[in-house]
């Protein structure tokens, strides 16, 4: 008996946490002075199943001088561990290796890998003694287990939710989404409408005020240089300054500047005069650039998921502004003079301004520690190609504005039918402009859409001219459909830059935060503006030097420069994925 006991006691100890509350009838025992089987050895020797087996009698023994008192509770114990391993065979957990006098060698049932229970998972076992019954949690334990549950299925059905309003339909968005995309929309509508409401009277009132056609252009062309200037600074200090204020006071500071140049008819002519409308003009472009700066980096804050679409829908209507601007100016300015379409537009500007002050959503934007800043933003190689991209689309836009009207003389068309013309570029650039932004969202598909896009600006440019190159003819059905490609193309080449810019610096470790989306926006404004300010600048001299024809192949020329670095640079970055996943694969070491 001595033997026994002391086998018993120097038996191999069974781990009780590893995860599995084994009851074996044979182990089984309500004496106090079981001991306590726990073992860190997975597989016991052969003398310890010896040792067991020998513990296993002893227990029998042990167990069978006991009162009926206590074969009655042995006997529930039993019924309680054949439930509990009928719950167990059911879940098919990993099982320990056990040993029993039935059993005389070690074994371990098989379950399906995927059934395993992690090893990383933590695991709580309850401390109990090998062979007892288990021990139910008390009432605060089972309160604290379920308050836990209910904790983890709610964080979880929160972080669903959020990232299913991320990347889920418009029917997900809330109403203060809502009106945040109808302010930023309408925002960049009254913006263009102003910007392009004094192209049909100011050159004309200028030149009655003793302006040349040198003045006149400078006035318009000081907008987009100095939009140009203060984009990165704007965006640079965004988080200083707040998203929304600068939203804000962005389109108060336009409103206001655009009803004091309708004063501008009352000034004394000659020196005056420009200058005072100079004036106006660079104050008026300071507050677009704020505002339209802030409307990109709120876009990028609020909907993550969607910034392509949202940039899409953005640009229809700023493409909308710029086609009816013309329109708008011409008429207010027939009922009621050089007075009426700056007070109109500047007055609406005003309200959507205070009206943003309850709709636009106030976005926690504090500064953080600005490590790298937009001049590490501009040493990505990444983010110059985007700003070639914004600046070569933005000459093929303004590049037409002062050279297409003479280019259509020939054809002896009236001032409506060059109208519809422009219309023509403009209005299939603003349908297509949001589809573009929902294919990106969707398929993630920006590389190729701006190949698509260069591509095509190429053609559209070679129809337009049209380029002596292919010895074409020029035909008005031909310049048509070069201007409905054009407005085709411009989309797909730009609304991917934005997406493609902020993947790139988020790659290059940037915060996601404001100052980010403000830097990335104000490169991103002010190539925009840099493009065009020397489109009709350079495009004008181009003109007169060398011909419209070949002006317009050396745009297309540039879209091609384009196409073969944009070919290069993806090519080499698909090659060097490539390496690194042989190298991860074949852990040699590869010169990438």
């Amino acid at each position: 008996m001595n033997q026994l006991k002391s086998a018993l006691l120097g038996g191999s100890r069974y781990r009780a946490s590893a995860g599995f509350d084994e009851e074996t009838p044979l182990l089984a025992t309500s004496s106090s002075s079981m001991p306590v089987l726990t073992s860190d050895a997975q597989r016991p020797s052969s003398s310890n199943l010896i040792q067991c087996t020998a513990a296993a009698r002893y227990s029998r023994i042990a167990c069978s001088e006991i009162g009926p008192k206590h074969r009655h509770k042995r006997k529930r114990s039993k019924r309680r561990r054949r439930n509990s391993m009928s719950d167990l065979r059911t879940l098919r957990k990993t099982r320990p290796i056990i040993a029993s006098p039935f059993m005389p060698f070690g074994t371990q049932t098989s379950c399906e890998p995927t059934e395993r229970q992690s090893t990383n998972s933590p695991s709580t076992p309850l401390a109990r003694r090998y062979g007892t019954a288990p021990e139910k949690p008390t009432i605060g334990e089972q309160d604290s287990n379920n308050e836990d549950e209910s904790e983890e299925e709610s964080s979880f059905s929160s972080s669903g939710s959020s990232s299913e309003t991320r990347t889920g339909g418009f029917s997900s968005l809330s109403k203060r989404e809502w009106a945040t995309i109808v302010m930023l929309a309408f925002a960049n509508l009254c913006s263009t409408i102003a910007f392009g409401c004094i192209a049909p009277f100011y050159p004309g009132e200028a030149q009655l005020k003793g302006l040349n056609s040198s003045q006149i252009g400078i006035v318009f062309g000081a907008f987009e240089l100095v939009m140009f200037i203060c984009a990165p600074l704007l965006g640079r200090y965004m988080a200083f300054f707040g998203s929304k204020r600068m939203f804000v006071a962005g389109l108060i500071i336009t409103g206001i500047t655009a009803m004091a140049f309708g004063g501008m008819n009352l000034m004394p002519p000659g020196m005056p005069f420009f200058f005072t409308s100079l004036a106006l003009r660079c104050v008026e472009a300071v507050g677009d650039a704020a505002f339209v700066t802030s409307s990109f980096a709120i876009s990028a804050k609020a909907f993550p998921g969607r910034i392509a679409t949202i940039v899409g829908i953005m640009e229809t209507f700023a493409g909308l502004g710029y086609m009816l601007g013309p329109v708008v100016g011409g008429v207010l300015y027939e009922y009621g003079g050089f007075q009426l379409p700056f007070f109109v537009l500047g007055g609406v500007l005003i309200l959507a301004g205070t009206v943003s002050c309850y709709l636009v959503e106030e976005y926690i934007d504090e500064p953080g520690e600005d490590t790298k800043g937009m001049m590490g933003m501009l040493k990505i190689p990444h983010i110059w190609i985007m700003v070639y991209a914004v600046v070569i689309c933005a000459i093929s836009l303004s590049f037409l504005d002062p050279t297409l009207s003479p280019h259509l003389a020939s054809f002896n068309l009236s001032p409506s039918m060059i109208g519809l013309l422009f219309l023509l570029c403009g209005g299939v650039y603003t349908v297509t402009a949001p589809f573009w932004g929902l294919l990106i969202d969707r398929y993630r598909c920006t590389n190729f859409l701006m190949l698509f896009g260069a591509v095509a600006t190429v053609i559209s440019m070679f129809l337009i001219g049209p380029t002596p190159l292919l010895g074409m003819t020029k035909d008005l059905f031909w310049i048509g459909v070069g201007l409905a490609l054009l407005g085709l193309a411009a989309g797909a080449l730009y609304i991917p830059t934005f997406q493609n810019c902020l993947d790139a610096v988020r790659a290059k470790g940037y915060e996601d935060n404001f100052q980010t989306y403000g830097c990335v926006s104000g490169v991103f404004q002010s190539a925009f503006a840099f493009g065009g300010f020397i489109g009709p600048t350079l495009g004008g001299m181009g003109v007169e030097w060398i011909g419209f024809a070949w002006t317009t192949t050396l745009i297309a020329a540039v879209n091609v420069v384009f196409i073969l670095i944009l070919i290069a640079f993806f090519a080499a970055i698909c090659i060097r994925q490539r390496c690194a996943k042989e190298l991860l694969e074949t852990k040699i070491p590869l010169n990438c």
